[in-house]
């Protein structure tokens, strides 16, 4: 890579960690504002505990709250909390998609786009450590925040950059690489399935929704992008562990049974369901390009599970008031490799089936 081309790509990453910065805070201000003017009064007397005197919000809570849910929208975590609502994860990729137009543009990806992507998401990531480290302090009475620490640097980076690969692999409907078409095919599929699940759901339990009306939908809709993403843990084998107050909750104002022990034929068949996507998709591979293609399907499809795992974990333990809530797939770990297993057992069924069309041509 010459100079100039070292240059362009080095201001291409500064100027897209700058602008998806700048996009990301001011969403989160927004959202501040809002919630500073409508909730944070009652929020915080719930909080502290102590009714009276003077809890408005001010410009320290907008501040805070600002650069919160900065972090919410990263799953950093701060202390024992992690905020793993997944409709927030669409800040930043808005902000990454708006700053990465002009170099998404460019052809399919290669090198340089890695590079400039690795830039974007180091600056990002300091930025988000600096303005978490100078509004660090108390939330409000009790309930200190402090995200400036090495992990949520380390998760900011690597989100940032996998939100940008992520992009950049959907920026165009279809790629050149199969493998890349194979994960991007296999996700919209189980996406569109997802929905449907939760649809059914959600109207078996529609009974009691009447009861509790309006706060009912709103939350449906904040945690819609959840569920789609916990029916996928369905249709890989593993199931969702939360604490008996959740489901307590759960069962009381949604009539959900989100574990389908009453239902094990539906967690059966989500699986069956997914075992024949991907069969269809390695089967319909160019068989030349198999094994390279298996490769970046499985890991792409691999990490982006994984991700899904780690980022749709809610965990609030011992919140003055509300008690503990812990809700996340049951293992992360069995969340990318299942799949990743999964592709590669079914392109072995693939040449063992050739093998046997071989045998029985000699």
């Amino acid at each position: 890579m010459d100079n100039n081309k070292s240059d362009s790509v080095l201001l291409d990453g500064v100027r897209s960690a700058l602008i998806a910065f700048l996009i990301t805070l001011g969403f989160s201000l927004v959202i501040s504002i809002i919630f500073n003017i409508s909730f944070f009064e009652d929020f915080n007397n719930l909080m502290s505990g102590n009714l009276g005197g003077d809890k408005g919000a001010t410009a320290t809570s907008i501040v805070r709250i600002t650069v919160m849910i900065f972090n919410f929208s990263l799953f950093n975590t701060v202390g024992t909390i992690k905020f793993g609502i997944l409709i927030f994860i669409f800040i930043p990729v808005i902000a990454f998609w708006l700053a990465n137009k002009q170099i998404n543009r460019k052809g399919n990806i290669d090198s340089s786009n890695i590079i400039v992507y690795v830039i974007s998401s180091l600056i990002f990531a300091l930025l988000q450590f600096f303005i978490s480290f100078i509004t660090k302090g108390n939330l409000v009475e009790g309930i200190p925040i402090n995200f400036a620490t090495f992990s949520n640097l380390f998760t900011t980076f690597i989100l940032s950059l996998l939100i940008q690969l992520f992009i950049k692999l959907n920026y165009k409907s279809d790629s050149k690489n199969g493998g890349i078409n194979a994960f991007k095919n296999t996700y919209r599929t189980m996406g569109l399935i997802g929905i449907i699940i939760i649809l059914v759901a959600l109207i078996m339990g529609f009974g009691n929704y009447s009861k509790h009306g309006i706060l009912i939908i709103i939350a449906i809709i904040l945690m819609l992008p959840n569920m789609i993403a916990y029916s996928f843990f369905y249709m890989i084998g593993l199931t969702m562990e939360f604490n008996d107050k959740l489901q307590e909750a759960l069962s009381k104002y949604i009539n959900i049974d989100l574990t389908f022990e009453n239902n094990m034929y539906i967690r059966y068949l989500a699986i069956i369901i997914f075992a024949l996507i991907v069969a269809y998709i390695v089967f319909k591979m160019d068989k030349d390009k198999l094994i390279r293609n298996a490769i970046i399907y499985s890991v792409s499809l691999g990490i982006f599970m994984g991700t899904l795992g780690y980022c749709s974990s809610i965990n609030f333990i011992d919140i003055k008031f509300i008690g503990s809530i812990e809700f996340s797939v049951s293992n992360i770990f069995l969340s990318a490799f299942i799949p990743f297993v999964t592709v590669w057992i079914i392109v072995l069924i693939y040449y063992l089936i050739k093998k046997v069309k071989d045998v029985i041509k000699e």
